[in-house]
Formats: C-alpha cells, sequence, structure tokens
C-alpha cells in the first residue's frame, strides 16, 4: 500500500487552544498504513490515560475511546481526496479538544443532511483493504459508531465540519486532561532540569533526543524555564552552558 507523492499526515499538539503554541510535531509521508499507526501512536502519546484492574489484568482507559480516534483516523485516510496539491491529513490535539482533519468535504452525492446515512467511498480500493486489515469494524458505520462510543464514555459527540476539508471534533473532559496535562508537563521540566544538573553544556537537540519529545517541545519548556527565572544561559549558544538558579 504505497503512499503517491500527494500521501502525507502531519500530527501535532498544541499547548492551549489554538495552534499559538506547537509543542510536539511529526510529519508521516510514507504509505497508508504507516501513517495510521503514526497517528494512533501520536494520540496515545499525547492524551491522558488511566488504568484499571480487572481480575488480573490490567487496562488502560484513555481520555478519548482509542477506538473512536481510529475510526475518525480511518475515515480521513479512506475518505481523503488525493487529487488536491499540497495539502494533508492533520491530527491536532489541543488542552480542550481533539481534531482530526482530511482534504476533501463530502463526497459526490451525498448532503449534509444525508451526511451518516448512506456510505459513498471516495476511496473503495483503499476502503477495501483496510476492511481487510480489520482497522474497519462495519463498513458504513463508522460516524455512527464514533457517536456511539463517545456517549457511551459519558462525553460529548464529537462534531462534525464540512467544507473543503471534513474535519472530526472530539471534547476532552477538561475536570480529567488538565490536571493530567499539567503533571506531564511537570514531568518533562523535571526531566530537563536533571539532565542539565548532569551535563550544563547539554543542546537542546541533545534534550530532545534524552527526552523523546520534539525540538519545538524543548524549546518550549527551556522558555518556560527561563521566564520562571529558574533557568539561565550563559554564553552564546555554541560554547555557552546552562544554569540552574537556586530557588
Amino acid at each position: 500500500m504505497k503512499s503517491s507523492s500527494l500521501a502525507e499526515s502531519i500530527f501535532a499538539s498544541f499547548k492551549g487552544t489554538d495552534k499559538t503554541n506547537i509543542y510536539d510535531r511529526n510529519d508521516v509521508k510514507d504509505d497508508l498504513l504507516t501513517q495510521f499507526n503514526g497517528a494512533v501512536a501520536f494520540l496515545k502519546k499525547h492524551l491522558n490515560v488511566r488504568s484499571e484492574i480487572r481480575g488480573f489484568d490490567r487496562f488502560d482507559i484513555y481520555e478519548i475511546p482509542l477506538d473512536a480516534l481510529r475510526e475518525a483516523v480511518v475515515n480521513a485516510i479512506v475518505h481523503r481526496n488525493y487529487t488536491i496539491n499540497g495539502t494533508s491529513i492533520y491530527v491536532r490535539i489541543f488542552d480542550d479538544r481533539v481534531e482530526i482533519e482530511n482534504p476533501g468535504g463530502l463526497p459526490d452525492g451525498i448532503t449534509k443532511r444525508d451526511f451518516g446515512k448512506p456510505s459513498v467511498r471516495r476511496n473503495p480500493i483503499i476502503a477495501d483493504l483496510f476492511h481487510r486489515m480489520g482497522k474497519v469494524e462495519r463498513m458504513g458505520s463508522g460516524i455512527e459508531r464514533m457517536r456511539e462510543l463517545m456517549r457511551e464514555a459519558g462525553l460529548k459527540e464529537p462534531v462534525f465540519e464540512m467544507d473543503a476539508f471534513f474535519r472530526v471534533i472530539f471534547y476532552r473532559d477538561s475536570r480529567y486532561s488538565l490536571k493530567a496535562g499539567k503533571d506531564i508537563t511537570q514531568k518533562t521540566t523535571q526531566k530537563i532540569i536533571e539532565a542539565i544538573a548532569k551535563k550544563s553544556d547539554i543542546t537542546q537537540k541533545e534534550l530532545a533526543e534524552l527526552i523523546g519529545i520534539t525540538d519545538d517541545g524543548i524549546k518550549y519548556h527551556i522558555t518556560r524555564l527561563r521566564k520562571k527565572g529558574i533557568l539561565k544561559r550563559i554564553g552564546p549558544d555554541k560554547g555557552g552552558h546552562w544554569e540552574i538558579v537556586d530557588g
């Protein structure tokens, strides 16, 4: 399942509710299955999860049902308009929501009034491939399944927007996600401070590789630490070093 020269997916995580402060980003220009797996992995990396013990087994429960997100990613790949040049599938994670977007609005023959009822496949070969790989539970049931999974989790139903792009918006539960998001930020900040304490001339690129986030993510945390007066740069970018300011 090779990708065309136009097939690309872009995954991004932002601090806040707009696109001002990007925290992590991954661009995937590969076959469609790799793009699907990359999208799911990125969502799992940045969404909050709790664990439940049932009998002798542990189950991870994500703040947004993972099956609903998988359905949205498959929908984006299967219904993308691959003839529109210079566009990508987008997975965007904000503090309050997740957006999954693909180029191309509703397929020909489907109106907004009909949306979610008949199934018209823009790319039937791709749809059949994903169905045979078990990535689609029932052909034509994705929209209603997303709604059902969100209702079962006690969350708002997803919002669907249709213009030149098709967009699915999943709203996060602020009572759950904001506290956990703060904990994640604090842990990342602590890792940066510990790494600098061990090696004061460590570069931002080395920090990104060590901690497992993007260069932009490191820049975001470094900027916050400097604004708070916790971290200070001594000397130039090349040849200088970091200094942790005692509180």
